[in-house]
């Protein structure tokens, strides 16, 4: 889900149909007033939205509407973003987003006061549940596959394009 205007639709669906509805990293933590024309960089299909939309995702993810947040990783090396070019048409379509989703999902949660359990639910619990995975992955239990995240929820560090295009490629 991009487009906050399919919110309520989906509110109406459910009380009829098992829908499931999931966001990406990039649709809660950017918004089209922050990307500069011709930023090939952040061409993704759906586009993201201005920041009104942005804090409406939130909402539908707070209150339950939007279940989980997801990457739709989409890497690519650096020349096919076609940065120079700013060309939309002929550049990569996509957002690499596993190397720095956590983090910043986790700076965009800080700001709204909301924890680290929360967003577990929404990036591990539910997806693993949803695929059928939930007593293999999306927590901490015996018997469970055992995967980690080494995150440090205080460091502070600055995204540039070179330090992006590092985690991208």
């Amino acid at each position: 889900m991009s487009a906050s205007s399919a919110l309520s639709t989906l509110q109406e669906a459910r009380k009829t149909l098992p829908i499931t509805v999931e966001t990406c990293f990039h649709y809660l933590c950017l918004n089209s007033e922050q990307i500069s024309r011709g930023e090939t960089l952040f061409k993704c299909c759906p586009p993201i939205r201005d920041d009104s939309n942005r804090e409406k995702l939130w909402k539908g993810l707070e209150e339950g509407t939007i279940d989980f947040i997801v990457s739709d990783h989409s890497p690519c090396v650096t020349e096919l973003k076609k940065l120079e070019e700013g060309d939309f048409m002929s550049a990569w379509g996509g957002i690499g987003g596993l190397g720095l989703g956590l983090s910043l999902l986790w700076t965009e949660c800080g700001r709204r006061g909301i924890g680290m359990k929360k967003v577990l639910e929404w990036v591990s619990e539910r997806p693993a549940k949803q695929v059928g995975l939930g007593m293999k992955k999306g927590g901490l239990r015996e018997g469970s596959d055992a995967d980690f995240v080494v995150f440090d929820p205080k460091a502070k560090f600055t995204v540039s394009l070179l330090f992006l295009f590092s985690a991208l490629n």
